[in-house]
């Protein structure tokens, strides 16, 4: 009979003690026990009991993490928001709010250099966001993992989580209330130019303005730091003229000229001052390809703070003393010079009058800031207005830079005249029986200037209209004086107006 055969594999210790055991004589064969005869070895115990405590263990935990979830609208017990606990009472909604309002009333600070602004939070639009705060806070306790929302509990009642405040920021109540700080910061760019005196290149200076996305995103970062002093960044403004783009300019080629003379005695004495002055605030100026130049711009206003003193101007229809008298010939000089160099005028205002220093059509007058003389460089090739002084008493204007584009012609004609009148002043001043011609009667004209540019291949025209009204003349009287001994109308004079004093004088500046 054969032997059983033994699975080892499957031999419990009560079952290998029997192996060893010799039978005796004249009796049965060992029977080994089938295998699943006996009750749960202890290795299926002890496998039973491992499985029986990890169930406990999960039940546990889903026990505790329901047991212990946050109440609907209420944050996870003991967990810090804002590095503050928020309390039972009043809700966390208007906890949150009242954080909210309460904050945006802290002054801060705001640095530029050695310069500080103090404001607001709110002021500067920057608050608590009580909906996105309250979002993050109600997250905590509420995960979807059991074990993560039963670690998140445990931390939180330990008062390890400090859920931080999330804040918003009113971009467009942020740039009111730094506007003013704005200004305070901005530094207009100056152009490089050219001392055509001294020969060199004066660099350019670049400009500074408020940069208003660094400086908000710094104030956010700062506030969600916990600081109360932010500093303000500004972006630098490139100048139109660059010392770069002057090396593109050639002096020694000059595209058009003009010329205009002036008296630099009696009453030109101040003129001559006025025009120097003026004339030397453009001289060098660089104008790149496109860029647009204006007289007021780069003049400034006329003041005497700003070195200008008093010499006769056009008021109305008469000449009187005027702060900075005799830069409209700065202005007409240099407007003659870019209509001949086929420059692009956009603006240009006539006098009331014909000047007497240039052509009819050819002058430009200017009064800040109503009146201005404008023009565009609409050459290929960058320029340099050259306004200099070639002998006492005379005013050149030079555009310089490159080669003329076109041939320019002017030429101007009268369409319609207008006469006019004779005015009596009656001033208190004058002695008894004095008359005396303040100024002479000019005869008002319609005048059409036509432009010719041969290009060589064409021939383009530009037309524009001058409109110069008549000039009275003035006649001041002494109260008694006779006017039938006045001399008789001049060549031109239509009548006479009614005697006025002066004090019925208009006073109308005009430039």
């Amino acid at each position: 009979m054969d032997a059983p055969i033994v699975h080892l594999a499957r031999i419990t210790p009560s079952r290998a003690l029997l192996l060893f055991v010799k039978p005796r004589a004249n009796s049965y064969p060992l029977r080994v026990p089938p295998p699943h005869s006996r009750k749960t070895p202890w290795l299926r115990v002890c496998l039973w009991l491992g499985l029986l405590a990890f169930l406990f263990t999960g039940v546990s935990l889903v026990a505790i993490a329901f047991v212990v979830l946050p109440a609907e609208g209420c944050p996870a017990h003991g967990l810090f928001v804002g590095s503050h606990l928020p309390p039972s009472d009043p809700p966390f909604g208007s906890w949150l709010e009242q954080r909210r309002q309460r904050l945006s009333q802290e002054p801060v600070l705001l640095v530029y250099g050695m310069d500080s602004y103090e404001t607001t939070l709110g002021e500067l639009g920057i608050e608590v966001d009580v909906a996105a705060t309250m979002a993050d806070a109600l997250r905590f306790g509420r995960e979807p993992s059991v074990a993560q929302r039963a670690r998140t509990l445990y931390l939180a009642r330990n008062s390890l989580i400090d859920v931080p405040l999330s804040y918003s920021m009113d971009m467009r109540r942020a740039q009111i209330t730094l506007r003013p700080f704005a200004q305070q910061v901005r530094r207009a760019p100056v152009n490089a130019y050219v001392n055509l005196t001294e020969h060199a290149r004066i660099a350019d200076i670049p400009g500074a303005e408020l940069d208003l996305e660094a400086t908000a995103a710094s104030m956010m970062q700062g506030v969600l730091a916990g600081e109360r002093a932010f500093l303000v960044h500004t972006r630098p403004i490139r100048a139109q003229v660059t010392e770069a783009d002057l090396m593109a300019v050639d002096v020694t080629r000059v595209v058009s000229t003009f010329e205009t003379r002036f008296t630099t005695w009696g009453e030109g004495h101040g003129r001559s001052r006025n025009i120097e002055l003026a004339a030397g605030s453009i001289d060098g100026m660089v104008l790149m390809p496109g860029q647009s130049f204006s007289f007021n711009e780069v003049v400034g206003r006329r003041s005497l703070e700003a070195g200008y003193v008093w010499a006769p101007v056009i008021v109305g229809d008469e000449m009187r003393p005027g702060v900075g008298g005799g830069i409209c010939q700065v202005a007409s000089t240099l407007y003659a010079s870019a209509l001949l160099g086929a420059l692009q005028i956009t603006e240009r205002w006539a006098h009331g009058r014909p000047s007497s220093y240039t052509r009819m059509g050819l002058d430009a007058t200017v009064a800040y800031p109503s009146k201005d003389l404008r023009f565009v460089n609409s050459l290929p090739y960058p320029v340099i207005l050259h306004l200099h002084f070639p002998e006492k008493g005379v005013l050149r204007a030079e555009i310089l830079g490159g080669e003329p584009i076109a041939k320019v012609r002017y030429s101007y004609g009268v369409s319609r005249t207008m006469p006019f009148v004779r005015r009596i002043v009656s001033v208190s001043s004058l002695a008894p029986g004095t008359a005396k011609r303040k100024q002479k009667g000019i005869q008002g004209y319609s005048v059409v200037s036509v432009v010719e540019l041969d290009f060589g291949s064409r021939v383009d025209k530009r037309v524009y209209h001058s409109e110069y009204r008549p000039t009275p003349e003035i006649f001041w009287v002494s109260p008694d004086y006779d006017l039938s001994a006045l001399p008789e109308l001049p060549k031109g004079a239509k009548g006479i107006e009614e005697k006025i004093t002066e004090a019925e004088q208009e006073y109308d500046p005009t430039g």
